[in-house]
């Protein structure tokens, strides 16, 4: 059985494989042509449905075992909990501006970039942090009966974009990651 902090690292080789999707059509915008807005939506639509309901809820429980057992550790992972907020913000916001650009309402160019950027920029960084930092103190510092517990503890339905069989409204975006891979990406 994979323990939780195998299933979280491999949620976030899973989500840069997202976020390269979403910076290959923040290159097509940046070209001035129109990106393929059924791949940015399903983006959007995944980090609300899977990293905010699951994925992050999950860390939280861990960083919560971490700060009981090893709280120095948890102190210098910082706040991932307020991290998970200011990420769910990001996402509405790129939530909100996508649904401006489809609905035809006037979103200068500039404003849409740099949403997607920060969107794109704070993403990477956080799981950067997590990789580099969090998932190391918590593999040092939580026993198995600590990561069988949390692991009890999750409700977790599935990966709808990555898991088997992948959810329709991820169509878009599952076929452009995997034709990428394909080509070699």
């Amino acid at each position: 059985m994979t323990d939780v902090l195998d299933a979280i690292h491999e949620d976030h080789a899973n989500m840069a494989k997202m976020l390269d999707a979403l910076e290959r059509q923040l290159a097509v915008f940046d070209a001035g042509e129109t990106p393929d807005y059924d791949i940015v939506r399903g983006v959007v639509d995944y980090c609300l449905g899977y990293p905010e309901l699951y994925h992050h809820p999950k860390e939280d429980l861990v960083f919560e075992r971490l700060r009981a057992v090893d709280p120095a550790a948890a102190a210098a992972v910082g706040d991932l909990p307020g991290e998970h907020a200011e990420l769910a913000v990001l996402t509405r916001r790129l939530e909100a501006a996508v649904e401006a650009v489809l609905g035809d309402l006037e979103v200068p160019r500039r404003r849409f970039e740099a949403t997607l950027r920060e969107f794109l920029d704070t993403t990477r960084r956080h799981m950067t942090m997590e990789e580099r930092a969090f998932l190391p103190a918590a593999r040092r510092a939580l026993s198995a009966a600590d990561l069988e517990e949390i692991q009890d503890r999750l409700d977790h339905p599935g990966d709808p974009l990555f898991g088997a069989p992948g959810e329709e409204r991820f169509a878009a975006l599952r076929q452009d990651i995997l034709d990428w891979a394909e080509d070699g990406g």
